[in-house]
């Protein structure tokens, strides 16, 4: 059968003599063979490797008469095994490196990509026919460590996106690599090859910088109108000055008869505001009258094959998922089900805003910095930012433009300005437009969110308090002496996960697909018993010295009600007594303005509806606001002065009937006349809850 599309004659249908005639069933010759799409074989290649260690490599096809080792005369080669190629869905992952024998290798390797490649290496790739890829919308080429394999590689990548428009993007090698390396070849062991092809970029087109009229015409200009001088080139993915931009275009400067910048606004170059960073947006995204530049870059991971899927992958990360739960969350599964559940929000919604953080405390060793290697590399590094603390709240924070997760490996926000590094802290965590300032450059507003990772090996990294709803804080008890005393191995093997892609994509794919419990609020920390403790630990001296005092009902604590200026009047005349005993004052730091915010930390509820009142002494000289501390429910409702004064006066207790057998609508009131009201019990008296005197004076 002479195939005319390609200009020679299809193999005769079971005649396989060409084994015979090239030798290689006698010496175990490796041989391809090139079928059309239809399923046609019309060429085969051998490769064989002398005893000396050299390779040949030749062709061969059928002249419909007799095999022949030639085929200069056929055109528009297909690709190997185009035949399986045309069955796949338009979306499946496909790798294409540079020769055979790297096929083959790669097909082990990478099980989730259907493999292929083309015939004659890289200075005939124009030979082959491209055509079968349209429409596919996942291709990565993988190019061998020299410099005309890259060119090759990127070439067909540009011509695909020319006569095609298709996206393909080409594997960039490590510089450590021999030249003329590929796939086939040994691996270094510092070298990962899951995370190469994940890596793989769409190459810059290959206009050159000199063109300024080709660039303008394939629109590779975009600026940043916020910034005054910015221009984001999106061939390269990066943000050039004005000046650079005019030392790149000086070859133009004479013809243009203008600055190339001016120029590129005469032509009327596309304008945004400000950029963004968002998953799954478009490039150009606007809100309102606002235009924001979407610099986003995907990072890809095959999906799991068919014949993967049949070992569930919560069996293959077990110990992963148990390192988790034991380390990270203390062996609590309410802790650990919500750190679940945020893996699997941001995984399945990248594009949603996630308003609280993790932050993990504990002693050097215990995996952390595993765990935030593993969300990397499952993001992709291009999607994520390391920085220390002082990048973190810094006003230079141009990392937030790349990125939409942060680590913070070892955060510290503590000492001089830690309440301003607080707010930039929860800015960062909660809003999605920032305000991100450069050197030479006027501020720029940025839209993006961001999930915060942190750790730290202090056990308070930062303060908190009762309202504060941007941190879920966990402090890890346990050790690495504690996790090597059991299992010498544990960490070899946990870090050993991190070398393996095929595990990375069942990690992924665990969470991708888990699902999210009903209860899961992506705006809500997780109230943890750590975070209680934190917020104990993150309290002012000042606070924890007036907590003191009132867990001892010490001075004016022995009541329920309480006066500002009372306290204050209790502690100096503590700190004197202590100044005549020749000891240091223990509360000269504190004012009524710290007393007021430790009563509004404590929960303290004004009475009489935050109105003076005369409670001891003289009703008309005597008049101040009180605040509950203790039965705050009961006192912040009473209307009844008596009340109050009896308690103020005798010290009486609300009345519990749980505890005390009495209805709650009495009080009982302690009274010890031989001390005035204050000591020991001597008889109890029953007051109703309301005055019969309902015009006594407040």
């Amino acid at each position: 059968m002479f195939i005319q599309k390609y200009n020679t004659y299809a193999f005769p249908k079971d005649d396989t003599s060409y084994l015979k005639l090239f030798d290689i069933e006698r010496y175990g010759k490796k041989y391809w063979l090139y079928k059309t799409e239809e399923g046609h074989t019309i060429f085969g290649v051998i490769r064989h490797v002398n005893k000396d260690g050299s390779k040949r490599i030749f062709q061969f096809s059928y002249d419909g008469k007799e095999f022949i080792n030639k085929t200069k005369h056929i055109t528009n080669r297909p690709l190997l095994n185009a035949h399986l190629l045309k069955m796949l869905p338009k979306d499946h992952p496909i790798l294409i490196p540079e020769g055979e024998k790297c096929r083959d290798a790669c097909s082990e390797m990478f099980n989730e990509f259907f493999v292929t490649s083309w015939s004659g290496g890289c200075a005939n790739y124009k030979k082959t026919d491209w055509s079968i890829l349209k429409g596919f919308t996942n291709i990565t080429f993988l190019p061998d460590a020299d410099k005309a394999g890259v060119q090759a590689a990127e070439e067909i990548s540009w011509l695909l996106d020319e006569k095609f428009s298709v996206q393909a993007k080409v594997v960039s090698l490590p510089s450590y690599l021999e030249e003329g390396w590929d796939f086939a070849d040994e691996i270094p062991n510092k070298l990962n090859p899951q995370q190469l092809i994940a890596e793989a970029q769409v190459p810059p087109k290959r206009t050159g910088w000199e063109d300024i009229d080709s660039d303008i015409l394939n629109n590779r200009w975009v600026f940043i109108s916020d910034s005054l001088k910015l221009y984001w080139c999106r061939f390269t993915k990066k943000m050039y000055k004005e000046a650079s931009l005019n030392l790149l275009y000086k070859r133009n400067r004479s013809k243009l008869g203008m600055l190339p910048v001016q120029y590129l606004h005469a032509m009327g170059i596309e304008v945004v505001d400000g950029t963004a960073y968002l998953p799954n947006e478009d490039e150009i995204i606007r809100e309102g009258n606002t235009k924001y530049l979407n610099t986003f870059r995907p990072n890809w991971l095959a999906p799991l094959s068919m014949s993967e899927l049949e070992i569930p992958c919560e069996a293959i990360i077990e110990e992963a998922r148990q390192h988790i739960l034991d380390v990270l969350c203390n062996g609590n599964k309410k802790t650990f089900r919500y750190l679940e559940d945020t893996l699997s929000f941001d995984f399945q919604h990248p594009e949603r805003n996630r308003t609280f953080a993790w932050v993990f405390s504990s002693k050097q060793g215990t995996g952390k910095t595993w765990f935030f290697k593993l969300l990397t590399m499952i993001h992709g590094s291009l999607n994520v930012a390391w920085v220390h603390t002082d990048n973190l709240v810094d006003k230079y924070r141009s990392y937030m433009k790349s990125c939409y997760v942060i680590v913070c490996n070892e955060i510290d926000i503590s000492g001089h300005g830690k309440s301003t590094k607080l707010d930039k802290l929860k800015e960062l965590i909660t809003e999605e437009v920032h305000p991100i300032e450069q050197k030479y450059v006027d501020t720029i507003n940025h839209k993006g969110h961001y999930r915060l990772w942190a750790s730290s090996n202090k056990p308070i990294p930062l303060n908190s308090s009762n309202d504060d709803r941007r941190i879920t804080f966990v402090l890890c008890k346990k050790t690495r002496e504690q996790l090597l005393s059991k299992d010498p191995d544990y960490f070899t093997k946990l870090w050993a996960n991190l070398d393996d892609w095929n595990w990375i994509r069942r990690f992924y794919h665990y969470y991708k697909n888990r699902k999210i419990s009903d209860d899961f609020n992506p705006n809500e920390p997780l109230k943890t018993q750590s975070r209680d403790e934190l917020i104990a630990m993150s309290r002012p001296q000042a606070f924890k010295d007036l907590d003191d005092r009132f867990e001892k009902r010490l001075g004016v604590f022995d009541r329920d009600v309480v006066n500002s200026r009372d306290i204050l009047l209790d502690l100096r005349h503590e700190d004197d007594a202590r100044t005549a005993d020749k000891r240091r004052p223990m509360y000269d730091r504190i004012d009524e303005m710290v007393i007021h915010n430790w009563l509004d930390s404590i929960g303290a509820q004004s009475i009489w509806k935050n109105q003076p009142c005369s409670i001891i002494g003289d009703k008309k000289t005597n008049r101040k606001r009180y605040k509950a501390v203790r039965n705050i429910e009961f006192w912040s409702t009473c209307i009844d002065i008596t009340l109050l004064r009896a308690h103020m006066r005798f010290k009486y207790e609300v009345g519990d009937e749980d505890k005390d057998g009495f209805s709650k609508e009495k009080l009982i009131l302690d009274i010890d006349f031989a001390n005035g009201g204050q000591g020991t019990l001597v008889t109890k008296a029953y007051i109703p809850l309301v005055s019969e005197n309902k015009n006594d004076v407040y």
